[in-house]
């Protein structure tokens, strides 16, 4: 029997001897496996010879592992990957429930997107009071964060991520910008002179890197405010949801007006991150990020012209570039 796991959706192990196999490897890929005891003591197999893990001599990307034979005291196992360049993998773990051909147990993850020259850890196996249990993970790796929540505090949400925002959000989470549970809104300038970037699908691209940065927080929408030529009541934007199509629906509601300078404090006093698109370079910093959809001049550039401020003149820029160039610009208070 196959178990497609959920991420951070703990999973009872049916016997303590696995077959690791990692999938979808790509040369330049350092897998490694990273087990924590209850003494602080570190180690990182394969660079450590860690007693009961060992490779599998007749097969590539693939570890035999015993947990019953792993050091005494262990808290956790953290199997972990990093990668020089961004690509979909996955593990599986083959658990052996019996003696002879037929038992055993497959158990899937169900795939993470690497972030280039970053490490992030896929899975965490852990001693649990009936045996052992296996946690999937696809977030930044962190030695001194504790997945399994020993501590106490609430479970770690999770939701549903869409394949087209996979790597912007897989990078927003290891750059940081948005911690988990913490609200995101996009305020966005519906001016007339918005329309030849709207046309373009430009807003529209780069909601859709708003939209990972939620993913990022674990929120299942963004809190979108339009700006026209006053500020429009807030709407949800799902993770799933095509914001082409939100916005194409909204403007038409509408209209698309002479604009108002409110846009550049639409989102004040809003918690957690809080994202501007507009085309007004000038004027009052917008609190949070600012999104400047403007294109220079033949054969010139066009730069940030403040704090939090990022600038993109491609018409449609993509979602995992946005969150890089904001990844690099800190936010105006």
């Amino acid at each position: 029997m196959t178990v497609l796991m959920t991420v951070n959706q703990r999973e009872p192990l049916p016997g303590a001897q696995c077959l690791v196999e990692w999938q979808g490897l790509r040369p330049g890929d350092e897998v490694a496996a990273h087990l924590v005891t209850a003494s602080g003591q570190h180690l990182r197999f394969p660079d450590d010879e860690v007693p009961g893990l060992r490779r599998q001599p007749w097969a590539d990307d693939t570890w035999l592992l015993d947990a019953a034979a792993l050091p005494a005291g262990w808290q956790r196992l953290d199997l972990v990957v990093t990668a020089p360049t961004a690509h979909p993998l996955s593990l599986s773990l083959v658990v052996r429930t019996g003696p002879g051909a037929g038992t055993e147990e497959a158990f899937q993850h169900p795939g993470l997107d690497t972030v280039g020259g970053t490490a992030t850890v896929a899975l965490s196996l852990a001693p649990a009071d009936t045996g052992y249990a296996v946690l999937p993970q696809q977030v930044p790796y962190v030695p001194t964060r504790d997945p399994w929540l020993r501590g106490g505090g609430p479970a770690p949400k999770h939701v549903e991520v869409p394949q087209a925002l996979r790597e912007a959000t897989a990078l927003a989470g290891h750059a940081g910008l948005v911690a988990s549970g913490v609200p995101v809104t996009a305020v966005l300038d519906l001016s007339a002179s918005m329309r030849p970037r709207l046309v373009a699908g430009t807003v529209a691209s780069v909601l859709g890197a708003v939209q990972a940065l939620a993913a990022a927080a674990d929120q299942p929408a963004v809190t979108v405010v339009a700006v026209s030529d006053r500020p429009q009541p807030p709407r949800q934007l799902g993770l799933a949801d095509d914001p082409e199509e939100f916005l194409r629906a909204w403007t038409a509601e509408i209209g698309l007006r002479t604009g108002s300078r409110a846009v550049t404090t639409a989102g004040d006093g809003r918690p957690g991150v809080v994202v501007t698109v507009t085309d007004q370079e000038g004027g009052a910093a917008a609190s949070g990020y600012r999104v400047v959809l403007a294109a220079p001049e033949p054969g010139g550039t066009v730069a940030a012209s403040g704090l939090g401020t990022v600038v993109v003149p491609e018409p449609r820029p993509d979602a995992a570039a946005v969150v890089r160039a904001l990844a690099h610009a800190s936010p105006a208070s």
